[in-house]
């Protein structure tokens, strides 16, 4: 089923409506039968929601971004943390719940962000205003049965989910006949990420980054160095791999 359109005035109450539910989901289903579930959080977004007695970084207060400066934006910074920790502890209910229905013997488990969120690090705030480390760089945590802890340290993007999921639930063909990424267990890594926005795309290797504009009123290519710092008529290196990327981007178009 489809719950998408949990109780709550703000993200955190959302997020801890969403949550109750599925554990309720996990107290009732039959264990006998496999099952998918994907749990979106809202309270990191935007607002940066959180209950009374999450504020664990201080000062924490709400910033107009028209207001925002180097000042004023430790505080904005904080309240974004407090609403990490609040949903960190929304996981951690989850966990629990699946810990005592015996799930974490034979369930995937997988934690991570859509995107990440800028403080003036680099002059931005927020996401979708680039793709700068701070905007494209999120966690991921995988727990898998059986499987031993390890760190991988080689470049990834989310379309590395799907096939690194798709072996562990017994899919034999190899990833590139329904991904455009690769497992994370493979040895082999990429030689960039794809990322896109709204109105643009970017080709992220470890060194630099090519953002592409989808949209005329964006202008033309511009290249960053690991930095962030525009390199002026650095695009000619990346003609590779704008190849590979367009060549990629519609192998599943029909």
């Amino acid at each position: 089923g489809i719950y998408d359109e949990p109780l709550g005035d703000d993200g955190a109450k959302r997020d801890r409506d969403i949550s109750d539910k599925f554990i309720s989901y996990l107290k009732a289903r039959d264990p006998k039968k496999p099952y998918f579930s994907f749990i979106f959080y809202d309270a990191t977004h935007g607002n940066y929601d959180y209950f009374p007695g999450f504020e664990k970084f201080k000062p924490s207060f709400g910033v107009s971004q028209l207001a925002l400066n180097a000042g004023n934006v430790n505080g904005l910074r904080n309240k974004y943390k407090n609403s990490v920790y609040f949903d960190d502890n929304v996981v951690g209910s989850i966990l629990k719940a699946l810990k005592d229905a015996g799930g974490l013997k034979d369930t995937v488990v997988i934690v991570t962000g859509d995107h990440g969120e800028a403080f003036l690090e680099r002059g931005r705030y927020g996401h979708n205003q680039g793709y700068s480390p701070e905007e494209v760089k999120v966690p991921l945590v995988l727990y898998a049965p059986g499987l031993a802890p390890a760190r991988i340290k080689t470049l990834t993007d989310h379309l590395d989910i799907v096939p690194t999921i798709m072996p562990l639930a017994g899919v034999k063909n190899p990833a590139a006949d329904y991904s455009s990424g690769r497992g994370l267990f493979e040895k082999e890594g990429h030689d960039f990420a794809a990322s896109a926005s709204w109105d643009s795309a970017g080709i992220i290797t470890e060194k630099a980054t090519l953002e592409m504009p989808l949209e005329a009123y964006k202008g033309g290519l511009k290249v960053f160095d690991a930095e962030y710092r525009e390199i002026p008529k650095g695009a000619a290196a990346f003609s590779p791999l704008i190849l590979e990327f367009q060549k990629e981007a519609k192998r599943f178009y029909r």
